[in-house]
């Protein structure tokens, strides 16, 4: 895909949380530009009663614009994500016959 913005860090995020071999990982309430959201995240033991906190993906906020490669645009919806009719719409778009 000429447009496509995913990185080897992208790569493994998804790997960690689609694999199962990963016990630290958990979802986690945020704010994302003052937002509520929340964020799947992977959790470490740093010492000293700290823990360290890395974000692997966050939910869509309200306030959110995406735009996908190809035109495609979605926004956050109501309690952060698309509505049942708008994931449906977008999942027929995507995983439609090629038009091509």
């Amino acid at each position: 895909m000429k447009d496509s913005y995913i990185t080897p860090g992208h790569v493994r995020a998804f790997q960690a949380i689609t694999s199962r071999l990963y016990d630290n990982i958990t979802l986690w309430s945020c704010r994302i530009n003052g937002e509520k959201a929340v964020a799947i995240v992977m959790v470490d033991d740093v010492g000293d009663d700290k823990i360290a906190v890395m974000p692997l993906f966050v939910s869509i906020t309200p306030g959110m614009k995406i735009t996908f490669p190809g035109g495609r645009q979605a926004s956050g919806g109501d309690e952060g994500g698309p509505t049942r009719e708008q994931f449906a719409v977008n999942k027929e778009t995507v995983t439609g016959p090629d038009p091509g």
